[in-house]
């Protein structure tokens, strides 16, 4: 009896403590899982007190060199870093520069970006997002 005894303690302390591992690891998968409370933003991320002030987010954004405003024609020039992001990136930046400037200068506004003078990308209210025509060339082709 007692060699039974020594047994039976022996498994239940080993059951024990493969319930406790078992319950522990699995404690640890579900929080590991569980993901993020906060949803991702799509679109870009700004400083505190600069994501609704276009004129702000123009200042901030190293790719642009200067703006000016023609009625509601935004003409924004950028530099080399403008023209070798990729278009997707482009298109979220202008798309979000034109719902900021389209709030204050009413739906026939537009937005065009140049390069050393010559327009590559553009933003309104029927076309939406327009690259340059050597994108449109290039996705084309690709």
């Amino acid at each position: 009896m007692k060699g039974m005894g020594k047994t039976g303690f022996a498994s239940a302390s080993w059951l024990r403590m493969y319930v406790s591992v078992m319950a522990l690891s699995a404690m640890l998968l579900l929080s590991a899982c569980g993901g993020d409370a906060t949803p991702q933003s799509s679109a870009s991320q700004y400083p505190s007190g600069i994501g609704n002030d276009i004129y702000k987010q123009l200042k901030y954004d190293a790719r642009v060199e200067d703006y000016e405003e023609s009625g509601n024609t935004l003409v924004v020039n950028v530099n080399d870093s403008w023209t070798s992001s990729p278009p997707g990136i482009r298109a979220r930046s202008l798309g979000q520069w034109y719902s900021l400037w389209q709030a204050s200068h009413g739906t026939g506004s537009k937005i065009v970006v140049k390069h050393e003078g010559n327009e590559i990308d553009s933003w309104n209210a029927e076309k939406g997002y327009q690259p340059s025509s050597d994108e449109k060339k290039n996705s084309s082709e690709g």
